[in-house]
């Protein structure tokens, strides 16, 4: 019984999972410039733009100005790498194993 009440509330972890994500895309359609970190805090670089392929609820990559010497060295990062968007600090925070190297473009 429990578990058809939270099918009629749509509550079901795949609709929760699908509606983080469209919240995530709606953030960062309006993150342009954004700092961008790594969930261990190490600073990244910024958000350059994102791209739209395949979905219409969220973006399949985002791309990241790397920090450094070299200005225009960017980095093509999965939708899924992004952790949380926080507006207020103007900062996206992505999920990347220690071993992660980042391809840039």
């Amino acid at each position: 019984m429990l578990s058809s009440v939270h099918q009629e509330l749509g509550d079901r972890p795949s609709d929760q999972s699908l509606r983080r994500q469209a919240e995530l895309g709606r953030q960062l359609a309006a993150a342009e410039g954004y700092r961008v970190v790594a969930s261990d805090d190490a600073n990244l670089g910024r958000l350059d733009h994102i791209r739209y392929e395949r979905h219409a609820d969220h973006p399949d990559e985002i791309v990241v100005r790397l920090r450094g010497l070299r200005p225009r060295r960017r980095c093509v990062l999965p939708f899924s790498a992004v952790e949380s968007v926080i507006p207020r600090e103007r900062t996206v925070i992505l999920r990347l194993s220690p071993n992660s190297r980042l391809r840039s473009t």
